[in-house]
């Protein structure tokens, strides 16, 4: 008898000091991690402290690595690291910051952490010599990989703001030279357009015949893109109006929408209806461009709150009494695609919730616009049984065969 007690008393000892030696184990590893993290921390003061000091010369290896680090995961000690790299870069003249490119291209480093330092010294060389800045690295302005490249349209739009005929004159000389010719098989440059919007965002303001003459030299086609890509945001009142001008002259019809909607989700604050009331009456806007423009600001609106939070009725409500001023006749549908835009994001508020809005809307009003606008922009399909039965509400029969047909 006593020996199945000794196997047991045994075994017991052998899980107690598997135990140990498992707690002991992590109770090292969480040591040694505290003691890393203190090791790092200890590093990262040192490394702030000397990037304070503009005597001291910079580790370009360390702070790649903890750039391709920082990209990784997101800590407070590499932020603070990288914020006062920032803020020693912000220090150095343009001649420092070119020679320092080309001693990061010496030194052998892995390709994300050169990309990542190159892309940090351009941008705080395009505040101090933009121009000296497009100029050389203008062989990499088609270099879709180059991150480089991509930042040189916001290098010439720096250019132009401190020299507009200087940089004018270099970007028509490249053109001619081929540097912007296409490489895709409908001849369009997304380059060129990106280097064009950037002119135009200088010309729009003071300048808009020249604006006109730019947009005209291009394939009708083309146009559009170009205005879309213009930063309008920090654009003056008058410039905003160009941008009107040109649209409605330059840009056929049927184009016009996609455009329109790019400048009011830039120029108009999230929520702010009033001030879209009064860009509206600015722009003297046709009952055509005052639906586009409702439709994109509280497509915008809503969407923007579902990535915060879940949509209230009041926001709905306010949304509502605002439509009713600027586009009576498409309240209910507009409703129904704002509250379908809203679901795209996925944040807080999802399609049940949104469905549960538009029955109830439905429900006082009885236009099956709200449904038909919900599901056009909602993501649904045949297996969506909350789609289906918001289809099956649908009053007019064409119109709910149509719908199911389209979730199926």
């Amino acid at each position: 008898m006593a020996l199945p007690g000794l196997a047991f008393w045994n075994f017991s000892q052998r899980q107690s000091a598997g135990e140990l030696a498992v707690q002991s184990k992590s109770l090292q590893q969480k040591i040694e991690t505290v003691q890393r993290t203190h090791a790092d921390s200890v590093s990262s003061e040192k490394l702030k402290t000397r990037l304070k000091s503009t005597d001291q010369p910079l580790d370009w290896k360390n702070l790649g690595s903890r750039m391709v680090a920082a990209q990784q995961k997101d800590t407070a000690t590499e932020d603070a690291v990288l914020e006062s790299f920032k803020q020693r870069l912000a220090k150095m003249t343009a001649t420092e910051l070119f020679a320092a490119l080309d001693q990061i291209s010496t030194l052998g480093l892995e390709a994300e952490a050169k990309a990542m330092l190159e892309e940090a010294l351009v941008e705080a060389l395009i505040k101090q010599d933009p121009a000296r800045t497009v100029v050389k690295f203008a062989d990499r302005i088609q270099d879709e990989s180059d991150g480089v490249g991509w930042q040189l349209a916001g290098a010439l739009s720096e250019w132009a703001k401190r020299d507009l005929a200087a940089a004018t004159a270099w970007f028509d000389q490249e053109i001619t030279a081929g540097r912007f010719e296409s490489k895709s098989l409908d001849g369009q440059s997304e380059v060129r357009l990106e280097f064009e919007a950037a002119l135009l965002n200088q010309l729009l303001g003071y300048a808009p015949k020249a604006a006109a003459a730019r947009l005209i030299a291009l394939p009708e086609g083309q146009r559009r893109t170009a205005l879309e890509q213009i930063n309008t945001a920090e654009m003056s009142l008058s410039g905003q109006q160009a941008y009107m001008d040109l649209l409605r002259k330059l840009v056929p019809q049927d184009e016009r929408g996609d455009a329109l909607s790019h400048l009011i989700s830039e120029v108009i604050p999230d929520g702010d209806y009033p001030k879209i009331t009064q860009f509206l009456n600015l722009i003297q806007a046709t009952p055509e461009e005052r639906t586009v423009v409702t439709r994109a600001a509280v497509g915008n609106q809503l969407e923007e709150i579902s990535g915060e939070r879940a949509v209230t009725k009041n926001d709905l409500e306010t949304m509502r009494s605002w439509l009713k001023q600027q586009a009576p006749t498409a309240v209910d549908r507009l409703t129904g695609e704002a509250l379908g835009q809203a679901i795209q994001n996925g944040g807080d508020f999802d399609f049940t919730q949104a469905a549960a809005f538009v029955s109830e809307y439905h429900r006082s009003s009885g236009n099956d616009d709200l449904i038909t606008g919900f599901l056009t922009t909602a993501t649904a399909d045949g297996t969506n049984k909350q789609a289906i039965a918001l289809a099956e509400k649908i009053k007019d029969s064409k119109r709910r065969e149509e719908a199911l047909a389209n979730l199926k």
